[in-house]
């Protein structure tokens, strides 16, 4: 496949997605369109006025019009929330997300630099190779997206009946999203692993996302699948707390949400920064992750902690940390931005 086919098929499924994601309506009674409102047409219209298009003319829609979508946004079907986090997370792989998190895997077990991981993975297979492993990312992503949503939405909605706050039902949303997720996260993260730092070396020549899957689970049985689950579930978790949090935090208290769009992406990208703080966590799961899925007896986490920075020092637990800053901002804005302007 060439650079520009891969291009062309990877930008029309994430435009299919993304516009699937859109027009899920959060309703009860099937699939409609969803209209959301930005803080800057609020603040001229007033809090509790929005404007509807119809074919005959537009009108203003008051007090119980405007609860009803609220309540619609908030309480949206299970199977359209479902819908709608399973279409965000594959786009986001299929855009920017699997390319990234291959160069971040490469720099992380080789202390290549971005640009040298981006040249070596394109000269063992041409540029598709920067895709190695999409059809586990795109099977994960769905049930990723599709249970993080879900989750997250479930946080949000219980920390608000309890009476917290939106910076609180954030937080608690994200920690519930990254649980719900973390068992599907554990299996694919190997198997993406393995396709992106074994490829290659003797004996792995011709690995692909079932040889892999085979080969785990011939050598170490269901159980190999999990391995990796505790650095898993602490970064998933440490992930999603910051980023949604953080994300609320820049939108509210920092006021950035009044600058209407523009805004709600600046939000997002700074939850996608403050997310890695936690890089040693990815580092490690890494690290663990390759040797299973190699046939190499796992480590405990002190010890690959202990060894990696025996043999690079402290700054050896943050390589890989540029990829995974820009992955972490591209996935916050399509999981946590993109949401918050649907009223998920």
């Amino acid at each position: 496949m060439t650079k520009r086919h891969l291009l062309f098929k990877n930008v029309l499924a994430c435009l299919l997605l993304f516009r699937f994601a859109l027009v899920a309506e959060c309703s009860t009674e099937g699939f409609r369109s969803l209209t959301f409102r930005s803080t800057k047409l609020n603040r001229s219209r007033g809090p509790n006025v929005v404007y509807t298009s119809s074919s005959s003319s537009t009108r203003p829609v008051v007090n119980d019009d405007v609860h009803h979508v609220t309540d619609c946004a908030a309480t949206g079907s299970i199977l359209a929330i479902l819908a709608r986090g399973a279409a965000l997370r594959v786009a986001s792989d299929l855009t920017g997300g699997t390319p990234l998190e291959s160069i971040k895997c490469r720099v992380a077990k080789t202390m290549d630099g971005p640009i040298d991981a981006y040249k070596h993975i394109v000269a063992e297979g041409g540029f598709a190779n920067l895709w190695a492993g999409s059809t586990s990312r795109a099977i994960e992503g769905i049930f990723l997206g599709a249970f993080f949503l879900l989750g997250s939405n479930a946080g949000k909605k219980q920390v608000l009946a309890l009476g917290g706050s939106k910076t609180m039902a954030s937080l608690a949303g994200g920690l519930v999203g990254s649980v719900a997720q973390s068992l599907v996260v554990t299996p694919a993260g190997i198997v993406f692993a393995s396709l992106n730092l074994n490829r290659g070396n003797e004996g792995f020549e011709n690995d692909n996302v079932s040889i892999v899957t085979k080969r785990i689970y011939k050598e170490k049985g269901l159980a190999g699948m999990y391995c990796g689950t505790k650095p898993m579930a602490l970064r998933q978790a440490t992930n999603w707390m910051t980023r949604s949090w953080c994300t609320e935090v820049a939108r509210t208290t920092f006021r950035m949400s009044e600058f209407g769009l523009l805004g709600e992406i600046g939000s997002g990208i700074v939850g996608g920064l403050a997310s890695c703080w936690n890089t040693p966590v990815e580092t490690i799961r890494v690290y663990l992750q390759a040797d299973v899925s190699a046939g190499k007896p796992a480590k405990t986490f002190r010890q690959y902690w202990n060894d990696i920075v025996e043999e690079q020092g402290y700054q050896g637990l943050y390589c890989g940390v540029t990829p995974r800053g820009i992955q972490a901002i591209w996935q916050t804005v399509f999981m946590v931005t993109v949401p918050n302007l649907l009223g998920v």
